[in-house]
């Protein structure tokens, strides 16, 4: 499930302001910084795939795969903000799943996603 053109950061300043005034968690594979931003009436969500990860084909692939973890998590999000992931080396060669796993733990650390059921 990919993410609805109006749950999506695509200006280069809203990315800026994220990195800059937002915080961070850091995990293995991917980090995931947050903006909290009380007038916006849901989350809104980026990522920044750099030349580093790999070539075309692998940065999209990496974006693809973000795209439906997060456009699955985006109903359960409560709190309105900019959520940009940013994916590590490793993310790359990481199989669906355990990237999934990573960006539910980092969410859950920000606070967006509310705690497992025991």
């Amino acid at each position: 499930m990919a993410l609805p053109r109006d749950q999506r950061i695509r200006r280069t300043s809203e990315f800026t302001m994220v990195r800059s005034k937002g915080a961070s968690w850091t995990g293995r594979l991917l980090i995931l910084a947050v903006l909290p931003l009380p007038d916006q009436s849901r989350a809104r969500f980026g990522f920044t795939v750099t030349k580093r990860i790999g070539n075309a084909v692998v940065r999209n692939k990496i974006r693809r795969r973000l795209s439906s973890i997060t456009g699955a998590a985006a109903p359960l999000i409560a709190r309105a903000g900019l959520i940009v992931t940013i994916p590590r080396h490793g993310a790359a060669r990481a199989e669906f799943s355990t990237l999934e796993a990573e960006w539910t733990k980092l969410a859950r650390r920000a606070g967006l996603l509310p705690a497992p059921p025991l």
